[in-house]
């Protein structure tokens, strides 16, 4: 059903884009195909929730079909542009991200659901266990007392461990779920760490699977977009450009015009963002040095940390180990984060960007990565949207910065966070492995 409903959407893109004058009909067929799975679901359905799910699921389907039909229409009467605007207020402003949270709802129902199953399994399996233990316990009345203490040791406290980690994953806590210590070596603790492994693998084929299907969908539109608007942004730029050039120096024209080539460039820089956030970018970890990379990405910055008056300092030792990294995915992320920071610091401040050694859950080593300015901070309201793709809190800003520089990240196994400071600005904090040969110290 899922898989039905954004091949549908994916048509309706291609219909008002022009790529496929048939995909309206396309959509049609994918409608006829999805109301029998629809049903065929409400039907195989006993549980409330699945069937609360599915209605709600069906019902923002009839409003896609609703609204969609509208703007086949309006484009098939020439109002194109009106057609364009319905789908972006209404389908993407309202009916997807209400499609995005039903489905998210339904795979945490589904999670919930098949994780109940298997607790009552292994309450099944302790019952019987308990059973065949109680003979032996009774006939052993010297070492009773020590016996029980053992057991309720070796086995009650892992049964309760995994049963917390059910039911935190079951809610989607899969952060929470990790923080559990699991002390025990014996199967249960290797189960409840087999089951946490579990658990990591599918979130993250979960996550990939959307993440993958909607950069898809929006590296498409943008390509298309940007080849559109690229060649007449250049036309204006040379054309302008030119009539500055025949100007007297003292012209008051020369300042529009130079307003003019101002924002075109500020569009460029937009979608060259944009372009940059959907397309697949390979991944090539080597041993890299921190060191000589923060000083790349400073030496990009050294007339504008001059002309803002910036106080900066580093830290970054060269007796740090290596990181394990794709330098050049690391080396923009860092510079966004950086940029962000000097733009929340037009009239000056102090920028401070420091690297540490630090310990890895896994027993090797991390490195730590933190970037503090002295900015106006970002408001509690937005912090947590900061890093999502197209927020942002700056009026010209993309809204891309942020979310390509986590994506980096994540994608060579590490983790960005953003915090306000405790008295003023914020603090962000990249955390990446170390490389292999350089995660355990000399003896």
């Amino acid at each position: 059903v899922e898989s039905v409903i954004y091949r549908k959407l994916r048509k309706v893109r291609d219909y008002l884009t022009g790529w496929d004058p048939q995909a309206n009909d396309e959509f049609e067929r994918l409608d006829a195909l999805l109301h029998p799975r629809l049903a065929e679901w409400r039907q195989s359905s006993v549980d409330p929730d699945d069937l609360r799910l599915a209605g709600a699921l069906e019902s923002l389907d009839v409003q896609t079909d609703t609204v969609v039909r509208r703007a086949f229409a309006l484009y098939r009467g020439g109002d194109r542009a009106e057609a364009s605007r319905l789908i972006q207020r209404e389908l993407n402003g309202q009916i997807l991200p209400a499609l995005d949270s039903t489905i998210k709802s339904i795979y945490t129902t589904s999670r919930t659901h098949n994780i109940a199953r298997a607790f009552r399994n292994l309450q099944a399996t302790e019952r019987s266990t308990t059973m065949v233990l109680i003979p032996i316990i009774l006939s052993s009345v010297v070492f009773g007392a020590l016996f029980a203490v053992l057991i309720a040791r070796a086995f009650a406290r892992p049964v309760a461990g995994l049963k917390t980690m059910m039911e935190m994953v079951g809610r989607g806590e899969f952060d929470q779920a990790r923080a559990v210590e699991i002390r025990s070596r014996d199967e249960l603790g290797g189960l409840a760490r087999q089951f946490l492994v579990m658990a990591e693998r599918l979130r993250r084929a979960h996550e990939g699977i959307i993440q993958a299907e909607k950069l898809a969908s929006l590296g498409q539109m943008s390509a298309a977009v940007a080849h559109g608007l690229r060649n007449p942004l250049a036309s204006i730029r040379a054309a302008t450009q030119l009539v500055l050039h025949q100007l007297p120096a003292r012209s008051p024209q020369r300042e529009h015009l130079q307003a003019v080539i101002a924002e075109v460039d500020r569009l460029e820089k937009r979608i060259a963002h944009l372009l940059d956030f959907t397309k697949p970018v390979a991944f090539s970890p080597v041993a890299e040095s921190l060191s000589p990379l923060v000083d790349r990405v400073l030496a990009v910055f050294s007339e504008k940390l001059a002309r803002q008056g910036i106080d900066l300092k580093v830290d970054v030792g060269s007796d740090l180990p290596d990181a394990w990294i794709d330098a050049v995915q690391i080396e923009q992320a860092v510079l966004e984060v950086i940029s962000n920071a000097l733009d929340a610091m037009p009239r000056g401040g102090a920028l401070a960007i420091s690297a540490t050694r630090i310990a890895a859950p896994d027993g090797g080593a991390s490195l730590r990565v933190t970037v503090r300015d002295t900015g106006e901070g970002i408001p509690a309201s937005a912090l947590a949207r900061v890093s999502e793709p197209f927020f942002t809190t700056k009026a010209d800003g993309t809204g891309l910065g942020l979310a390509i520089a986590k994506r980096f990240v994540e994608q060579n196994a590490g983790s960005l966070t953003i915090v306000n400071g405790e008295r003023e600005g914020t603090v962000v904090t990249i955390t990446l492995p170390a490389s292999v040969t350089d995660a355990v110290p000399a003896a």
